[in-house]
C-alpha cells in the first residue's frame, strides 16, 4: 500500500492506494465477463387455488413442494412468490438445513423474487421437530428479510412455520409491513 502526504492549508493529509500501482502495465485486464440474468422454470406442481386468502392454504403447498422437491427430514426455508393480485407465480426453496435450522440471508430469499418479478411474498419454513414456537433466530431473519424487502419494494404478507407431520400451522407476526 503506498502512501502520499498532502498538504491542504495548515493541515496535513495522507493519502492511500489501497490497490497499489500497477507493476507491469501489460497485465491490465483484457477482458470483463458480461452476465445474462434468467429465470428457469424447474418443475411444476398442481395446486388449486392459485389465488391464497388465507395463511391455511399455503401449509398445504409448501408441504407439497418439500415433500416433492425437498427434505422433510431437515428444515428447509421456502417462499411462495405472488404477483400483485396475491395469484402465485412460484415457489422456490432458498435454503435446506439440518433437523433444527436452516442457514437463510436475505439476498437469497429476494433473488427469486426480484427475477420473477414478484410483487409480494409469503415467507414458509418447516421444524421437522413438530415444535412449531418460533426460535429467535426465526423472528430475527423475519424482521431482517421483511426490511430488506422493503427497499425492494416487494412485501412480505407473513412467515408461517409449518408441520410436516399435520396440518398445523404458526403465523410469525410482520412489523411494520
Amino acid at each position: 500500500m503506498k502512501e502520499k502526504t498532502i498538504k491542504k492549508g495548515s493541515q496535513r493529509m495522507i493519502q492511500q492506494n489501497l490497490f497499489g500501482e500497477p507493476e507491469n502495465r501489460s497485465n491490465r485486464c483484457k477482458f470483463i465477463s458480461i452476465f445474462r440474468v434468467a429465470l428457469v422454470r424447474d418443475r411444476r406442481v398442481a395446486f388449486e387455488p392459485c389465488q391464497l386468502v388465507s395463511s391455511q392454504q399455503s401449509q398445504p403447498l409448501i408441504k407439497k413442494l418439500i415433500e416433492s422437491q425437498g427434505q422433510p427430514d431437515r428444515e428447509q426455508f421456502c417462499v411462495i412468490l405472488l404477483n400483485t393480485k396475491n395469484e402465485i407465480i412460484g415457489l422456490n426453496i432458498v435454503s435446506t438445513g439440518d433437523l433444527s435450522s436452516a442457514k437463510v440471508h436475505p439476498r437469497e430469499v429476494l433473488k427469486p423474487a426480484i427475477l420473477s418479478n414478484s410483487a409480494a411474498m409469503i415467507l414458509c419454513h418447516n421444524h421437522p421437530s413438530g415444535d412449531l414456537s418460533p426460535s429467535p433466530e426465526d423472528i430475527e431473519i423475519t424482521t431482517v428479510i421483511v426490511q430488506a424487502s422493503k427497499i425492494m419494494g416487494i412485501q412480505v404478507h407473513e412467515h408461517l412455520i409449518i408441520s410436516m407431520h399435520d396440518d398445523r400451522i404458526f403465523v410469525l407476526p410482520i412489523m411494520g409491513s
